[in-house]
């Protein structure tokens, strides 16, 4: 007689018992790192609208083609197809916009900077411009620079130490796993290749942050992208961490 067995297949595609654990280690290290402390600063908004989702829009685009053709016509030598990392400014704010996916997406289907364009067919004489949602990959993911002189604390075992001409100092990166660090790495070239002039962490963000409690009318419109309110959202998740933690 046979036994019944339980099936062990679940009915999901993901693995929402280990991307649960992801999110909570996610918002910890933010909060942690007191990132979701504050009020992200106009600064942060501008990196996260008008650097970082035009580096993942650009990043989709070079996956559209192979790396031979990438290295010859983009000039994108040392990027890799292996995801990409944010900062943790652009992180917190990343996450809380994709809260919202419906206003999200129409968000950066109405932005023509980051459509993804993939390559024309032989046939047609007309290129075809596709927009993609901007999604992270992977999840749950972030950098953060720890300053020398930062006494933030955090889990010395999820960091690794790096060497910078900007001083000394240890970069964090969240979850740690090898693929997770190459997708660091491979966020930091492409930021220095498209914006040769900015620094891709907000360095002693504790610094910079304080000039940006009373926000400008100006800094008030740029955080509401497609009519999101993204500061607003930032607000309402901080406390999500408290809510599911023990």
């Amino acid at each position: 007689m046979k036994v019944a067995t339980a099936k062990t297949t679940s009915p999901f595609s993901l693995d929402l018992v280990s991307l649960s654990k992801s999110h909570r280690d996610f918002l910890k290290t933010l909060h942690g790192l007191g990132i979701t402390q504050s009020v992200p600063s106009s600064e942060s908004v501008r990196r996260y609208l008008d650097l970082w989702l035009p580096l993942v829009a650009e990043y989709n685009n070079l996956c559209c083609y192979s790396l031979e053709k990438v290295d010859k016509e983009k000039g994108a030598i040392g990027v890799e197809l292996v995801g990409l990392v944010p900062p943790s400014d652009v992180a917190w704010l990343w996450h809380c916009h994709r809260l919202a996916p419906r206003m999200y997406v129409e968000y950066i289907h109405n932005q023509p900077r980051l459509a993804t364009k993939h390559e024309e067919s032989k046939t047609e004489e007309i290129s075809v411009a596709e927009t993609k949602t901007l999604e992270a990959d992977p999840p749950f993911a972030l950098q953060h620079y720890h300053c020398k002189d930062n006494n933030t604390e955090y889990d010395e075992a999820k960091s690794t130490e790096i060497v910078e001409e900007k001083g000394e100092g240890k970069v964090l990166i969240l979850p740690h796993t090898a693929s997770t660090a190459a997708a660091a790495t491979n966020a930091r070239v492409l930021w220095e290749k498209m914006y040769p002039t900015e620094s891709f962490f907000l360095l002693c963000p504790e610094t910079t942050n304080s000039s940006c409690v009373n926000l400008t009318i100006q800094d008030e419109e740029k955080a509401n992208p497609g009519g999101f309110d993204l500061l607003g959202s930032a607000l309402r998740q901080k406390d999500f961490l408290w809510q599911i933690s023990d």
